[in-house]
């Protein structure tokens, strides 16, 4: 019996190795110079086709697609169109025609027969995909971006001739992520899913300066004036001084002129003008713009904000009292102040041909009442500063702030 059954069992796996090999053999014979059994795209059937017709069929459905438009975008009532010619959108017909003949037919004979039994049954799909310039697509979105882009506005306050101010709330901008869009777009389009449309979706973009930052302003807590020649000097002084317009310097915070007003270099329009290297005089690019910081140091100290990185320049200035300059340079010399009062300070700049003035706006109750005056007592070249704070024409406070030592001009 047992015997018996060993031969039964053998028998049946012989007769599925000979079905097998005999229907391998049969679906090879039928694929004989035609797309395999199974092949299709996209749903359409390829098997049976030549070499000829399949890649005639993939050239058919390239020039279907591709009559149409690329891409749709839409926001709100604006349309914005790409056409395939806009982005060389080119469908890569013939490799899909030999990728879908070449199915069974690119290894071993054995494989091959393998190959195509198990497309025979399970089916292969073979996709028209296509290519494109991500450059020019890039181009095109950045064209759309500059139209439906809007910049925030920061709510400002303007000082009017004939007292108080003028204030114009902030709004928010809005920007459109060209780099997300075209990552969204590239596999439809590698895939010809045309006609694509997209909802453009911007992101909102907040002012630097909001409504609220400057609500509780309602003086001018300081100004300071300095005059100047006309002239490279006051070129570099006018670049400098217009990177101070309406800066905002948060209660708590500290400014940094260095970090506000940037490199003084011939590419931001700085120009050769006198100064002092090691104590002798020089020509060098930006020469000028210690007027504006030493300027900013006394509108600052009027206004009662703290200076905390200051230093004098190697003789006393021209353009202020022994004491009263602050000097900067790049990468070596910085002005700071921190914003000690309980609400924000706004900057304001005032430029004529051969005047600055420096305002600092903020709110009448932090001073409390009171206001404040500079003394520089002492040698010329050894000057001690104080701040004065008065209230009711009665001096509250003589605040020591430091002593400078100034080498013989």
């Amino acid at each position: 019996m047992q015997s018996c059954a060993k031969i039964a069992a053998g028998t049946v796996v012989g007769l599925a190795f000979v079905t097998a090999i005999v229907g391998g053999i049969s679906v090879s014979v039928s694929n004989n110079d035609r797309v395999a059994m199974g092949v299709q795209s996209g749903g359409t059937t390829l098997a049976g086709m030549s070499r000829e017709e399949v890649r005639a069929y993939f050239r058919r459905e390239a020039e279907n697609k591709l009559r149409k438009t690329a891409v749709i975008l839409k926001d709100g009532s604006k349309i914005y169109k790409i056409q395939p010619s806009d982005i060389h959108l080119t469908a890569q017909a013939d490799a899909a025609a030999k990728q879908a003949y070449g199915i069974g037919r690119d290894a071993s004979p054995v494989v091959n027969i393998i190959t195509q039994m198990r497309c025979a049954i399970t089916g292969a799909n073979v996709p028209l995909t296509a290519t494109y310039d991500e450059n020019l697509l890039q181009q095109k979105l950045a064209a759309i971006k500059a139209q439906t882009d809007r910049p925030p506005k920061n709510a400002d306050i303007q000082m009017i001739p004939t007292g108080g101010f003028e204030r114009r709330p902030a709004s928010s901008g809005r920007t459109l992520d060209i780099d997300a869009l075209g990552q969204e777009l590239a596999p439809k389009l590698k895939d010809l899913k045309l006609t694509i449309v997209e909802k453009l979706t911007t992101e909102d973009e907040a002012p630097a300066v909001a409504t609220e930052d400057l609500a509780a302003m309602d003086t001018v807590l300081a100004s300071y004036t300095t005059s100047f020649l006309p002239g490279a000097r006051g070129q570099n002084i006018a670049i400098a001084a217009g990177k101070l317009q309406d800066v905002l310097i948060k209660s708590g915070d500290e400014f940094s002129f260095n970090d506000t007003v940037g490199r003084r270099t011939y590419d931001a329009g700085y120009q050769n003008a006198g100064v002092y290297i090691d104590g002798e005089p020089a020509q060098d690019v930006g020469g000028g713009v210690c007027q504006v910081s030493s300027t900013l140091y006394n509108a600052i100290l009027l206004a009662g904000l703290t200076p905390t990185v200051r230093t004098p320049h190697f003789y006393p200035s021209h353009y202020c009292p022994p004491g009263l300059d602050a000097t900067v340079a790049d990468d070596l010399l910085d002005f700071q102040f921190k914003n000690g009062l309980a609400h924000n300070v706004l900057l304001k700049v005032s430029l004529t041909s051969t005047t600055l003035t420096i305002y600092v706006i903020g709110t009448r109750a932090d001073l409390g009442g009171q206001t404040i005056r500079l003394s520089s007592e002492g040698p010329r070249l050894r000057p001690s500063v104080y701040r004065l704070w008065y209230k009711g024409g009665q001096l509250q406070q003589k605040e020591f702030l430091h002593t400078d030592e100034y080498a013989k001009s």
